[in-house]
């Protein structure tokens, strides 16, 4: 169980770092905004690398299965964060389905670059 838990903690941790900067970089500075964006990252990025892993043992890393997956898991955490923003957010420069979509872009490419980059 520990193996698990500092795996989630090893992607959870990156991807905080990477959305509440892009978030601040587009101009979310409400202290209650950067908490709600890191709390709907803490409900949804374990959930997401948890069943990616379990992808992985079903189905091995570079399945088609795996990817069509994952894929299906960053959709999910697009949708759940979009509706905990549509809720809870007061920002509203460019649309929470947008901020969404960029800050958990930006979160997956950060992640796919840095699994890419241990590798080498």
């Amino acid at each position: 169980m520990g193996l698990i838990l500092i795996s989630l903690l090893r992607s959870l941790i990156p991807t905080l770092i990477v959305e509440l900067y892009l978030a601040a970089a587009l101009r979310v500075h409400s202290g209650k905004d950067l908490l709600v964006i890191a709390l709907a990252n803490i409900l949804t990025n374990p959930v997401v690398n948890y069943c990616y892993y379990w992808a992985i043992y079903l189905f091995s890393e570079h399945s088609v299965y795996t990817w069509l997956i994952l894929l299906a898991l960053e959709v999910f955490a697009v949708v759940t964060e979009f509706v905990i923003y549509r809720f809870l957010l007061s920002y509203d420069r460019i649309g929470k389905l947008k901020l969404s979509l960029l800050l958990n872009g930006a979160s997956f490419l950060f992640g796919l670059l840095l699994t890419l980059l241990l590798q080498l």
